[in-house]
């Protein structure tokens, strides 16, 4: 008897782990998604005015940063950046990457 309650509390466990690893995962995609387009539209606006703009290094990394679906939205919806072919590269392979994750650890969980 104690071993099944055991084993079902465990399982229990196990479930609800999952399931909040893959929402705090989705939250951080989200946010960070938003932190990326806001700062691709951002910079695309002070391009325009002739402002101070973001280093293109910091545009680069945000989308391996749980970014990849904000900017990849970014470069095509703001249409920022695209005359650079790597930044579409950059951010549909992180978006892959970040795909891969979510699906992993949904099979695997």
């Amino acid at each position: 008897m104690e071993i099944q309650f055991a084993s079902l509390i465990l399982s229990l466990n196990l479930s609800t782990n999952k399931n909040l690893i893959i929402t705090i995962l989705a939250i951080v995609e989200i946010c960070m998604s938003l932190l990326t387009a806001i700062l691709y539209k951002r910079d695309k606006v002070r391009a325009k005015k002739g402002l101070w703009r973001t280093k293109e290094s910091i545009l680069l990394l945000l989308p391996w940063l749980m970014g990849g679906l904000g900017g990849f939205l970014g470069i095509y919806s703001i249409r920022h950046k695209t005359r650079h072919w790597y930044f579409p590269l950059n951010n549909m392979l992180a978006l892959i990457a970040q795909a891969s994750l979510f699906i992993s650890l949904a099979i695997l969980l």
